[in-house]
């Protein structure tokens, strides 16, 4: 019995994901609702747990630069290119990936159409 409990909560401390993870979760789903400054809220919180941290893995670099692709693509779809552009310019500082390079390249060119 001690043992199981044991293994329980091992795999319960394990198991649990981070609040900025969960920011995220809750930011695409609010995105996906079309609750988009609702999704701004949560994805700059996720953001802030993020850069609050003082030793960052590479996992947490990952997911602070998707926090940004997130945020640029959100204030996109509101038309805020302004922000949008800094979001994805972010993203693209910390992982120079091909999808944020893309979504730098969309913006810029609706930034430069206005």
């Amino acid at each position: 019995m001690r043992m199981l409990l044991y293994l329980l909560l091992i795999f319960f401390l394990f198991s649990c994901k981070s609040d900025a993870e969960l920011s995220m979760e809750r930011g695409i789903q609010y995105y996906e609702w079309g609750k988009y400054n609702e999704a701004i809220l949560e994805f700059n919180h996720a953001k802030y747990f993020q850069l609050a941290k003082k030793n960052k893995s590479y996992d947490d670099i990952k997911l602070l630069a998707q926090t940004h692709y997130n945020l640029s693509i959100t204030y996109a779809k509101l038309q805020l290119f302004d922000h949008a552009i800094q979001e994805a310019q972010h993203a693209f500082n910390l992982i120079p990936n091909k999808e944020y390079r893309e979504i730098l390249g969309l913006i810029s060119k609706e930034l430069a159409s206005k």
